[in-house]
């Protein structure tokens, strides 16, 4: 079996074996990168709770803030292996408010722990 194979049964498997929030997009190709999953949730708190979903089901789960180069919106990703160890990335596309990332520039990417994504699951918070 090749490796795309591997990677689409991987995902089709995972996405059987647990309930997740709605899905916009599975991207799935043979490259170091495999799986990348984007939600089709909106609203900040939305969107985390929905990364927080998929956090429970992967294995060495890590957060990321990216904000596009326009400035106008902010990826919010997670990234882990499924229990065959199969890395994925799943995220959620917010539009950039500054009272919620307010260090956080156009065109910059950081890193994050995982826990502090449940902060935003009520509306209103601000990041840490």
């Amino acid at each position: 079996m090749n490796r795309l194979m591997i990677f689409l049964d991987a995902i089709r498997d995972h996405l059987d074996s647990h309930q997740l929030p709605p899905v916009a997009t599975v991207d799935v190709n043979a490259w170091s990168s495999p799986i990348t999953v984007q939600l089709d949730v909106d609203g900040l708190s939305e969107v985390v709770r929905a990364l927080m979903v998929w956090a429970h089901t992967l294995e060495d789960v890590s957060a990321r803030l990216w904000r596009l180069v326009d400035g106008r919106w902010v990826h919010l990703s997670i990234t882990g292996r499924t229990p065959c160890c199969i890395p994925v990335r799943v995220f959620g596309v917010v539009p950039f408010d500054p009272s919620t990332f307010p260090d956080l520039p156009a065109g910059a990417k950081q890193d994050m722990p995982v826990y502090l994504l449940r902060g935003w699951s009520t509306p209103g918070e601000v990041a840490a």
